[in-house]
């Protein structure tokens, strides 16, 4: 298969692979002129004749060279040789040059392309964050990356949550020493967590003596703690806090208490 470059001319070999590499876009490797490979496809190149007349120093000089030259046959045969050889050589020069700049165009527009999809990919990115960043907040590995996104960008990261890190001791149940048929449930949470983190909900059952629940209810951090001023700033991390709550008392036959965080 060849290829014609309308410029200057010159057919060149080519193949199918060296077309798609380019989309038919090449440049001459003669006259470095761009053109479309594919608009231009020939399956083979034309070949000249020469018809006219030989001269008469010609005749003679095939008349002499008959008596002094090796026969006819091995001297056209060392002229072919020489001249398939010449035109290889010459083709093989031309193609590894047409195959360059082929090939040089496309790792051009990859290049351009790559430059161009970086800023996209990071849009894509800080919009994947902005719309998940509670969940990707609890992640205590991405939080170190997240707080310094958010201190240059003005986002409020969220209070880290583990409530399985939340330990309750020091618990106390009574009655109220002023009300009647009141319960006062007083203990102590901390923050076994290496971080700050937001305070939980927290659930308390009662169980009768064959640990059936009677009774239960869930307190928002406001409903149970002591100081309401670290409600949205959360518990530091090994840090303490006091809990309080009053409950209806639900009689002789509530033996257990049972206390949960979520």
């Amino acid at each position: 298969m060849y290829t014609h470059c309308p410029h200057c001319d010159t057919y060149f070999r080519i193949s199918s692979e060296q077309i798609k590499s380019a989309n038919g876009d090449v440049r001459c490797g003669r006259c470095f002129g761009s053109f479309n490979a594919i608009k231009n496809l020939a399956d083979e190149p034309p070949t000249t004749t020469d018809d006219s007349p030989a001269s008469p120093a010609k005749e003679i000089a095939d008349n002499v060279a008959e008596n002094t030259s090796p026969p006819a046959e091995a001297v056209v045969k060392n002229r072919q040789s020489k001249a398939e050889e010449s035109e290889q050589t010459h083709s093989q020069q031309i193609i590894e040059e047409f195959h360059w700049q082929a090939t040089a165009q496309p790792e051009g527009k990859r290049l351009v392309w790559t430059l161009l999809s970086l800023p996209l990919l990071a849009l894509l990115g800080l919009q994947y964050v902005y719309y998940n960043l509670d969940q990707l907040a609890q992640n205590s590995q991405y939080r170190p990356a997240l707080s310094s996104l958010c201190s240059v960008t003005g986002c409020e990261l969220p209070l880290f949550k583990s409530p399985q890190q939340i330990e309750l001791t020091h618990r106390d149940i009574r009655a109220h020493d002023k009300k009647k048929d009141v319960l006062v449930v007083k203990a102590v949470i901390i923050n076994q967590a290496d971080i700050t983190q937001a305070f939980p909900i927290m659930q308390l059952s009662m169980q009768d003596i064959t640990g059936h629940t009677m009774a239960g209810r869930r307190f928002l951090p406001s409903e149970y703690l002591v100081d309401t001023t670290s409600v949205n700033t959360g518990i530091g991390a090994q840090q303490s806090q006091q809990i309080q709550l009053e409950l209806i008392d639900p009689g002789k036959e509530a033996v257990g208490f049972e206390f949960d965080f979520m």
